[in-house]
């Protein structure tokens, strides 16, 4: 087969809010479909901009060095601009070069992006290995399910692709083709800042999909499929063996949503002897004290939780399924245990005021994490909040479009009627500072943040507190 792929992250665009956590870690969607494509037969190769530190110069010349037939990006919503930016870029090396985007946002609107961005020629949406394949083998787009393209002035989407139910049928993440050796030293534990220890962290996941019906969420996948645990430890095995991997993260949101799985990774880890740490993101309702000793005695370091607000009729509302009371047991249990907890809070529900938004600051204080995370409410594509925001229900007002305003650390694209976005702004603002700046919490800031970071983050928290954000 003599098609050759050039998959690439987008050059970083300028920071907008220097609360926003670094982007310099591997990407794992892109990694699988290179891997299954590599398992097929298929020249490819990735090229990550953002922990390279390349301009669009610089992508540029490895486009005229490759020479690729098909150049694929999956950007998340607020960096789709950045990777139109190179759809452009690409072009102009070669018209011929196909341009083509995945991922979550393009997952939601795959006919709205056509239209957005006339270079990109085409959308692919859901589960994007064995679609992207039969692209490249030569399929006719008609004939590919999950795909999105330009017939003439019309624009087609094509049935959704059926999803692989044996997850091991795709290989393991492509790493090697990453610039593997730039990413050690970025750790979740380090908010993304890059430390002088030589660790290597690299994603896992354990499933995809997700049984759940949060309002704010965009599902990529329906349902919840889960992987062989022992195939998850062989591939962690894997990842140290091959790579010098010294720490995980299991990226798929849920931690043991299937509570046999997740004690079974835990087991195969201990019998192996391995000496690695790890971090997860799970519910509080997902976890119990068993399982959570079981995941310490394995080297789990860090759980974090999605806690979203301390108002009971919110929590109901957005439908997370958990209560306060949940909240409490999960995280009191996890700090008793010894694990480094981080809770994570959003602002702006739907019918939000300030007097729920003060309730989830209290029980942010009252749990006390380590890690304490307050994003604004972002109206996805896809989800129920971005419906409500259309049609001006739950008194929001939808601001913009603009896509690289979507960040949750920042806020912009949306406001209720009762609290504006500056108001929200500066709410989130006062409440790190006063959460972070105790002494207790400032020793942990400086621990784990480089004196300039910490500086810069405090002066944009004290700029978004008068107004000026």
């Amino acid at each position: 087969m003599n098609t050759k792929v050039l998959f690439i992250i987008p050059p970083e665009s300028q920071i907008k809010d220097e609360k926003q956590a670094g982007s310099k870690w591997p990407r794992i969607g892109v990694a699988y479909i290179a891997g299954f494509l590599r398992k097929q037969g298929v020249a490819v190769n990735i090229l990550d901009c953002k922990v390279l530190g390349l301009t669009l110069q610089d992508v540029e010349d490895e486009v005229r060095k490759y020479r690729p037939n098909i150049v694929g990006l999956g950007p998340f919503t607020e960096e789709i601009y950045d990777a139109y930016a190179v759809c452009k870029i690409v072009k102009k090396v070669d018209p011929a070069i196909v341009t083509v985007f995945g991922g979550p946002h393009v997952s939601a609107v795959p006919e709205r992006t056509l239209k957005e961005f006339p270079l990109l020629d085409y959308v692919f949406y859901g589960e994007g290995e064995v679609s992207f394949y039969e692209f490249v083998r030569g399929v006719i787009p008609e004939n590919i399910h999950g795909l999105a393209y330009r017939d003439r002035s019309n624009f087609i989407v094509n049935p959704p692709a059926a999803l692989v139910n044996n997850l091991e049928f795709f290989s393991y993440p492509a790493w090697d083709l990453f610039p593997i050796d730039a990413y050690r030293g970025y750790l979740t534990s380090h908010f993304r800042e890059k430390v002088s220890e030589p660790t290597l962290e690299l994603p896992i996941l354990s499933a995809r999909g997700c049984p759940f019906r949060c309002n704010f969420c965009f599902k990529t996948y329906p349902g919840l499929r889960n992987r062989d645990a022992i195939k998850i430890v062989d591939e962690i095995e894997y990842d140290i063996k091959t790579y010098g991997a010294t720490e995980f993260f299991f990226v798929e949101g849920t931690f043991a949503a299937d509570r046999k799985q997740g004690f079974v990774i835990c087991d195969e880890i201990i019998s192996r002897k391995l000496n690695i740490k790890w971090v997860v993101e799970t519910r509080v309702n997902a976890i119990d004290k068993e399982l959570l000793r079981r995941m310490k005695e394995a080297g789990c370091t860090q759980v974090e939780f999605g806690v979203e607000s301390g108002d009971e009729d919110v929590l109901k509302k957005s439908g997370k399924g958990i209560t306060v009371a949940q909240v409490k047991y999960a995280v009191s249990v996890a700090k008793e245990i010894g694990f480094k907890v981080g809770c994570y809070f959003v602002i702006g529900h739907p019918y939000e005021t300030r007097e729920s938004i003060k309730r989830t600051y209290t029980l942010a204080r009252d749990l006390d994490p380590d890690i304490m995370n307050v994003g604004i409410m972002i109206p996805y594509p896809g989800t129920k909040i971005r419906e409500m925001a259309e049609k001006g229900e739950g008194n929001y007002r939808l601001l913009c479009s603009d896509w690289s305003e979507y960040t949750k650390q920042r806020g912009g694209p949306l406001e209720l009627t009762n609290l504006s976005i500056k108001q929200l702004q500066r709410i989130q603002s006062i409440e790190y500072i006063k959460y972070y700046m105790r002494p207790k919490k400032m020793l942990y800031v400086l621990k784990n943040f480089p004196i300039d970071k910490v500086f810069k983050i405090t002066k944009s928290l004290l700029r978004a507190c008068v107004g000026r954000a």
